[in-house]
């Protein structure tokens, strides 16, 4: 009778944690979903942002560049005024970088990686060029900076022109990049070749789901021992 009675006992707790498995499951489910699709929602808000950002910064890049450098030393307050502000927005623009996460991305995440690093490497040659400025004392330009500098203006100008549309195409703005930024980076060739080349790319969100998937069962685990 005992034995009958504890064979039930243990079939409920069985159903019970089932249930309660499969009911937690789809909480956990639809929060991470939702999880998901703000930080979605975030990254392209930040894009957006960064699009008027590097259009001002684009545009106090021209002004810099218009500027005689013959006369640096009666235009030096000018230059300094709009380097500053390139700068600033530079900066600026490095924060929402660094506030992206790519991996939310989904099927799209080697995309965001390239952008977010065609992005860093571009004011990476503006910090490059802030110390050149303070080692040399002087703000002259070689004939290769400028043209990595309109390379980069190029850039933000695209990046603006692909956020004002009402749908952001990710591969059709990295397109438009690519050009200028094969300028700007000696190694953007080999960042392309290494996201485009499927056979190489890791598992990323089965390994995700793995570790997701073994998360519940511990939380199943202990919330079971709990219980008794």
């Amino acid at each position: 009778m005992k034995k009958r009675n504890m064979k039930k006992y243990l079939k409920r707790m069985l159903i019970t944690l089932l249930v309660s498995y499969f009911i937690y499951s789809i909480f956990i489910n639809l929060g991470y979903r939702n999880h998901i699709k703000q930080s979605q929602e975030k990254n392209y808000e930040h894009l957006r942002t960064i699009s008027v950002i590097g259009d001002n910064l684009a545009h106090r890049l021209e002004i810099f560049m218009q500027i005689p450098i013959e006369q640096e030393d009666e235009k030096k307050d000018q230059l300094f005024d709009s380097w500053r502000v390139v700068r600033g927005e530079s900066r600026s623009i490095k924060s929402y970088l660094s506030s992206m996460y790519t991996i939310h991305m989904e099927d799209k995440i080697k995309e965001w990686n390239l952008l977010q690093y065609s992005l860093f490497h571009a004011d990476m040659f503006l910090d490059d060029m802030t110390n050149k400025f303070l080692k040399n004392k002087s703000y002259r330009i070689s004939d290769e900076d400028k043209e990595k500098m309109e390379a980069v203006i190029s850039v933000y100008r695209n990046v603006s022109k692909e956020a004002e549309q009402e749908s952001v195409d990710i591969e059709r703005l990295l397109e438009s990049i690519q050009e200028p930024m094969l300028v700007i980076d000696d190694y953007y060739s080999d960042a392309l070749q290494k996201t485009y080349n499927k056979e190489k790319d890791p598992p990323i969100m089965g390994v995700l789901f793995t570790k997701y998937r073994l998360l519940h069962m511990y939380l199943l685990l202990v919330h079971s021992s709990n219980a008794f």
